[in-house]
């Protein structure tokens, strides 16, 4: 088996139809072997692919994998079943033509774990892709047509690993992150080991910022004070959760944990905001020029120019 492409899923039938059927359109099913990681999906996801795409390997969950998990499965499959080269790709990303292909090509000839730049389609913005290591955080890195660059970590939203890089790298610590951060937390471990990672501006996946309350600003979304709380400290994919804890003390030590201490007392003070000052107020007097919300808005609009 030359290449292996892993998607997850979860209870989003109609999105990973979708994503099955633009691969199975662009050729890649011709080079690739597609497999489809379902976490004991509850709405006819599997059978759905099993229907109208019996080419299409299904690896089954238990149901309690989340995204970590579940590409963890999908990469021991692919290494049993020989593949030698292994793409994580979410159901939510559309590659854009020869974008994989491109990304297969770097990753074979520089024996590297090889990144696709994602653009949001509601406003043509790079969303997720390479990232660098800042003081406090990670910053998303340009990469342009024509170029390679390298990086320190990644977003697993559409990633090329050659198999040998997963054999050194090993699986993601789904103990500390089964959901949040298990990719980026992988590629810090990757660079620390010595495997190359590298931006490919070639490889162009479109993708949506989504409607999802995690994405949501704290203090301008349309949650409410107790929906941001369970969204913060949510166990499998909160940034205040344990697996944000983890994350901010393993990559940045002590200066991590201020960091987080001051990310609890901004969320303290924008649940006290929001429990005094209306929300559609916060929105009209703050919301022009706010990044998060703008993107909101911006996805609002391109649904409903496209329903």
């Amino acid at each position: 088996m030359k290449a292996a492409l892993l998607i997850p899923c979860f209870n989003r039938r109609e999105i990973t139809l979708h994503c099955l059927r633009h691969l199975i359109d662009s050729g890649v099913d011709k080079w690739a072997t597609l497999v489809v990681v379902d976490d004991a999906s509850t709405d006819g996801t599997a059978e759905a692919v099993r229907a109208g795409f019996p080419t299409v390997e299904i690896v089954s969950g238990s149901g309690d994998l989340w995204w970590g998990g579940a590409i963890n499965l999908g990469m021991q499959w692919a290494l049993d079943h020989k593949a030698e080269f292994v793409f994580w790709l979410n159901d939510d990303g559309l590659p854009r033509p020869g974008a994989l292909e491109c990304m297969l090509d770097v990753s074979q000839s520089q024996n590297a774990i090889t990144i696709a730049n994602g653009v949001l389609r509601e406003t043509g913005a790079l969303h997720y892709g390479g990232m660098e290591k800042t003081p406090a955080y990670v910053k998303v890195i340009d990469c342009d047509a024509g170029e390679t660059r390298s990086c320190e970590t990644f977003c697993g939203n559409c990633v090329c690993f050659p198999a040998e890089a997963i054999r050194k790298v090993g699986f993601i610590d789904t103990n500390a992150f089964p959901h949040f951060a298990g990719d980026a937390d992988y590629g810090f471990k990757a660079d620390a080991l010595g495997v190359p990672l590298v931006i490919v501006g070639d490889a162009v996946c479109d993708c949506s910022y989504g409607q999802s309350k995690n994405r949501m600003s704290w203090l301008l979304g349309e949650m409410t004070v107790p929906e941001l709380w369970k969204v913060c400290f949510h166990p499998k994919g909160g940034s205040l959760a344990r697996c944000g804890f983890l994350f901010k003390w393993r990559h940045w030590g002590l200066r991590g944990l201020v960091d987080y201490a001051l990310s609890f007392i901004r969320l303290l003070c924008v649940s006290l905001i929001r429990l005094i000052l209306p929300l559609d107020w916060l929105q009209k007097a703050l919301g022009p020029g706010h990044r998060v919300h703008e993107q909101m808005q911006a996805v609002k609009q391109w649904e409903e120019n496209h329903t």
